[in-house]
């Protein structure tokens, strides 16, 4: 669901934002007096855009759009005014440093039942106040006796032979699935979604998430995998893998992801995308069996308390992942634009993934396609410590605003890795792309379909460098994409 009430920079309009929002919000089972605290704090918002945004006598557009998926109720404040310190605003919100007189949400009324509230700088197209408010906040540890959470057990005797049903989840399943879930996680997965079953079942009723599952012959679950549609693009990723241990070596991971194949072609998608792990390499022999191809190393894209059986609480450094990509209908041939000093390594990865491909001449950045501003969505994870930082529209200004959002970021979030994604269809990605090499982006690979523009370039910020030494690899050319990526952080990085 989403919607958008449109208004200018005027105090008169603050009434009909407040009925908007009143109204709105009984589209969901909230508490009435939280709902009522939820209304004052989107107005007072929209009263500090309309009171701050543009200067004093000059009218300007304000937009509010409220969107809710998967029990998610997310409400955007956004404006395209003089761009403000962005940083400042942030910490006013949350720093414990800043004096109490100086704390915007302590003078907000309702921020106290807003989940998260964050500023987002859009540099000179201006800025927006996000707020979020979980529909869904019971934890499957609120859920659940405490002896259905304990950790899996390598070891654990095996469950009687049987016959498995592989299907799609049911509604009343998603506590199972949360279950499963954090035994053999723990805390840590990096979607915690996973770990409250309303939004698990919410998501798979949206078609967000679609769950399969592995039912034993008592009924209860003993795996789970799902596709997650959260690109743009015609594909899904396959993850949220789990099996009990108790009934281990009797392919159900593999029949789980057979099944979830064989639906995902009948949604008519394009592919479907996976990130292996590197700590061992069965992920990645699993994603090649079944016919993926390696397109992109994604470096150091969660973070080191990630759980995983048989190795220590915290990992050396960031966990890096491996994006595999199987096509699910025959490769189209396209033509992109990429750096020349990239172009073997990218023509070989179009080779692997059996991809026909031309290569074009790219152009300047005052030749972009948008002849001026270029438009920017920014994605924080700040569970994993990361950003996403995609270019649609690509503008003169376009490596601007991702170095200005690169920058933001790390002061305002403490993000220790960024990840800049460019339009591989658009002649200025080479020009974009050596900008950002200056501010020490180095390449990844390759992301197909992620966009409505078609692939993707996928390029890093590191906060810190990584070893080679504890990202494994299954084959030969895996280890030549990672030996070249980790080399190329090393290139840029040494420029700065």
């Amino acid at each position: 669901m989403q919607l958008e009430l449109i208004f200018t920079n005027d105090t008169q309009f603050l009434p009909g934002i407040g009925a908007f929002t009143h109204e709105t919000l009984k589209q969901w089972p909230l508490d009435p007096a939280v709902a009522e605290r939820l209304g004052q704090c989107v107005v007072t918002a929209a009263r500090h855009a309309i009171e701050h945004a543009y200067p004093l006598g000059v009218q300007g557009s304000i937009e509010l759009t409220v969107r809710e998926e998967g029990g998610k109720l997310e409400f955007i404040i956004r404006d395209h005014g003089l761009p403000q310190d962005v940083a400042r605003l942030e910490r006013q919100l949350h720093d414990d440093s800043v004096p109490s007189a100086g704390k915007i949400a302590l003078h907000w009324p309702g921020a106290d039942v807003v989940d998260e509230l964050h500023w987002i700088g859009y540099g000179r197209e201006g800025q927006a106040i996000q707020l979020v408010k979980w529909l869904h906040d019971a934890h499957i540890t609120d859920k659940a006796h405490p002896a259905a959470l304990a950790p899996f057990i390598d070891d654990a005797p095996l469950a009687p032979a049987q016959e498995y049903t592989i299907r799609r989840m049911r509604s009343e399943e998603a506590i199972q699935v949360s279950q499963l879930m954090y035994r053999a996680y723990g805390n840590t997965y990096f979607n915690e979604d996973v770990y409250y079953p309303d939004r698990v079942a919410a998501h798979n009723a949206a078609g967000s998430v679609l769950s399969f599952v592995a039912v034993g012959a008592d009924g209860q679950l003993a795996g789970h995998y799902a596709l997650e549609r959260g690109e743009e693009g015609p594909v899904a990723e396959g993850g949220m893998a789990v099996v009990d241990p108790a009934h281990r070596g009797r392919g159900l991971l593999d029949r789980m992801k057979d099944i979830t194949l064989a639906d995902a072609r009948r949604m008519s998608l394009v592919g479907v995308f996976a990130d292996a792990v590197t700590v061992h390499t069965r992920s990645q022999q699993s994603d090649v069996k079944h016919g993926a191809h390696l397109t992109c190393v994604d470096l150091a894209i969660l973070p080191r308390n990630e759980s995983f059986k048989n190795l220590s609480d915290e990992l050396s450094q960031r966990l890096t992942c491996l994006l595999f990509f199987q096509w699910l209908q025959p490769a189209t041939p396209r033509k992109v634009y990429v750096p020349e000093h990239h172009r073997a390594i990218i023509e070989k990865i179009y080779c692997n993934l059996e991809c026909p491909v031309e290569f074009g001449a790219g152009s300047t950045i005052s030749n972009a396609s948008a002849a001026g501003h270029g438009t920017l969505t920014v994605k924080i994870d700040s569970g994993a410590a990361g950003a996403f930082l995609r270019a649609g529209d690509v503008g003169a200004d376009t490596a601007q605003l991702i170095r200005h959002a690169k920058r933001e970021i790390i002061e305002r979030s403490h993000a220790e890795a960024l990840y800049a994604e460019l339009p591989l269809a658009d002649p200025a990605t080479p020009a974009i792309a050596a900008e950002l090499e200056t501010e020490g982006f180095g390449l990844l690979g390759v992301a197909p379909c992620f966009s409505s523009r078609g692939d993707i370039l996928r390029l890093a910020y590191l906060v810190e460098p990584l070893a080679r030494e504890p990202i494994h690899t299954a084959d030969e050319f895996t280890a030549e994409l990672v030996d070249y990526v980790l080399a190329d952080q090393a290139r840029v990085q040494a420029t700065l």
